[in-house]
């Protein structure tokens, strides 16, 4: 597959983010919180949905989740935009998405959400992929990298 593909799946990865943000903040608003609802009775195992978003200080924890993961996507899409794929500015970036990936993933356990951590498998490794065919990780990239 071409450089130019690859470059495309990042793109969308990055729009995936934005979209899945979104997603999230809407949570802020009773009506708006179905589908941060559905992926919660889902990462849950069907023991938590959007009703659970009325508890004391759950509905903006998740919409300001929502509203963090928007910010972190408005970025790399102006990365993006200002760089396109040019692996000595993604290999920062690459590894706060990992870093990201080892906490929540961590944390999700710990705290009895297995299947989260299953679902940020799924999203890093959407990321991963176009990440080592761009070269995000090479040796040539690392003497050029500013991260």
């Amino acid at each position: 597959m071409t450089r130019s593909f690859w470059e495309n799946c990042l793109h969308m990865w990055i729009w995936m983010v934005i979209g899945f943000a979104s997603l999230f903040a809407a949570a802020g608003v009773p009506g708006l919180d179905g589908g941060a609802g559905l992926f919660y009775w889902v990462v849950s195992g069907g023991t938590v949905d959007a009703s659970h978003f009325d508890g004391p200080g759950m509905r903006i924890s998740v919409s300001l989740v929502g509203a963090v993961m928007l910010g972190w996507g408005c970025a790399m899409l102006a990365v993006w935009r200002a760089s396109g794929a040019d692996p000595a500015v993604w290999r920062g970036l690459a590894r706060a998405v990992l870093i990201w990936f080892v906490v929540d993933s961590a944390l999700s356990v710990a705290t009895g959400f297995p299947f989260n951590a299953v679902s940020n498998t799924a999203f890093v490794a959407l990321f991963m992929l176009p990440a080592v065919k761009l070269g995000f990780f090479s040796r040539e990239t690392v003497s050029r990298s500013p991260a």
